[in-house]
């Protein structure tokens, strides 16, 4: 708890940014109506606690068999592998409730049975081994003390969910494995990407820089091109702050998963207290 405390307290010295961004919201829903950008915007700090930010709740298959909702934590998942494993090669969608997964499925080894098989991790199949409660949660803030635990030795940020994941990757801290079948080859990061990828506002704020790269460590292109963003120039249009705060192009994970969009000086560097929507 002493961890989280000062995790709070870092969030408090950034101002009133991150409440400024949630009051720009004026539009019409896109990814996202405003009754589900309110729910995510109750888990993201100072909001909501940090073990909570990222989890993703699965209720409908859950509620249907009479089992309480099935919780599933991105913090405790993605310190061991990348996210190219479960959005790639087990073919998880990027958006939630994309994948649709059944319980015959993963019994079969497909999506979580790929890992969770008594072997890799805790097995899902019934018998003696089952352990349905680590999935099927009745109270979800078991989950705490174990987020507090892992957290201990990693570099703190003040969002999300109050892990810097880049500094953790690039310190060594965490090496998360690339393929569930062993070490495989990844293809060269082209040089031409290499260069952060400068995007104008017309606000007052400052410019967005985004790095092709620091994303190819943990994504494939195929992760963002053609579905979230269309490889093609001058085709996003539609970009701007609201699209992104309603769930779409940069907020399909960062809304949700990555840091969400009140950490706003990780992708505006220049921006200071004074700056304003």
């Amino acid at each position: 708890m002493t961890r989280l405390l000062e995790k709070v307290k870092g969030v408090l010295k950034w101002g009133t940014v991150p409440l400024l961004i949630v009051l720009s919201v004026y539009s019409g829903g896109f990814a996202m109506d405003r009754s589900e950008l309110g729910k995510v915007l109750k888990t993201i700090p100072p909001n909501g606690p940090f073990w909570k930010y990222g989890n993703v709740t699965m209720r409908i298959r859950s509620k249907e068999a009479g089992m309480d909702p099935v919780v599933f934590p991105h913090w405790s998942h993605r310190a061991r592998y990348t996210c190219r494993v479960c959005h790639q090669e087990l073919g998880f969608g990027m958006r939630r409730g994309d994948s649709g997964i059944t319980r015959g499925q993963y019994l079969s080894g497909k999506f979580c049975g790929a890992c969770h098989n008594g072997s890799t991790a805790f097995t899902v199949q019934a018998g003696p081994g089952a352990q349905c409660g680590r999935c099927h949660m009745k109270n979800p803030q078991q989950l705490e003390a174990l987020f507090d635990e892992f957290s201990q030795s990693l570099p703190m940020a003040g969002f999300g969910n109050g892990i810097d994941w880049a500094a953790a990757l690039n310190e060594g801290l965490i090496t998360p494995a690339n393929s569930l079948k062993g070490p495989v080859e990844v293809l060269p990061f082209p040089e031409k990407l290499k260069a952060p990828l400068k995007l104008g506002t017309a606000s007052p704020r400052s410019d967005v820089s985004f790095s092709h790269e620091e994303h190819f460590a943990e994504l494939d292109c195929s992760s963002c091109h053609p579905d979230i963003f269309n490889i093609k120039k001058k085709s996003t249009e539609a970009f701007t702050m609201d699209s992104n705060i309603y769930g779409s192009f940069c907020g399909v994970c960062h809304m949700l998963v990555a840091f969400p969009m009140n950490d706003c000086r990780r992708c505006h560097k220049g921006m200071n207290n004074n700056s304003s929507y």
